[in-house]
């Protein structure tokens, strides 16, 4: 699949997308109820199934679980950073872990946050709100310097 690192005026009118990954249901109920107001929500209950879904939904965050059968969110945060089409999606580990070598783990691979299990809602809401943010002014920075290089490049 080829990037395009091309920015509509469209991406900034529609809603953020956030894909939810755990293997317990109840923990992307929770998530969902929280976040579907404000953002568009998909899910995925492993590794493999949210890989796939990044093709399709092309998320601008992960809400991610470390700990799930078959492959681990590490794993996904891996192979998601190291393809051109996904390395740019925020990543968000959810954690019941309050480990601290885990936590330097998920930032050297590209997580940007973590979430820790019991899920606090005002946490969770303001943290998912920061990188949401992060995300739309990154887009809007490059859709400028996109629009300024048409301008200056002559006809």
């Amino acid at each position: 699949m080829e990037q395009n690192n091309e920015l509509s005026p469209l991406v900034f009118s529609r809603k953020g997308r956030i894909l939810i990954v755990d293997d317990m249901q109840v923990n992307i109920i929770i998530l969902r109820q929280l976040l579907s107001k404000e953002y568009e929500i998909a899910s995925a209950l492993s590794g493999q199934e949210a890989l796939a879904l990044c093709d399709s939904f092309k998320p601008d965050l992960l809400l991610l679980d470390i700990e799930m059968p078959g492959m681990s969110g590490f794993e996904v945060c891996r192979q998601l950073k190291s393809q051109p089409d996904t390395q740019e999606i925020a990543v968000i580990f959810v954690s019941a872990h309050h480990d601290e070598e885990q936590q330097v783990s998920g930032f050297e691979l590209g997580a940007v946050d973590f979430i820790h299990k019991p899920l606090n809602a005002v946490i969770a809401q303001a943290r998912v709100k920061n990188q949401m943010q992060l995300k739309r002014q990154s887009d809007l920075l490059r859709f400028m310097l996109q629009q300024e290089a048409r301008r200056k490049v002559p006809s």
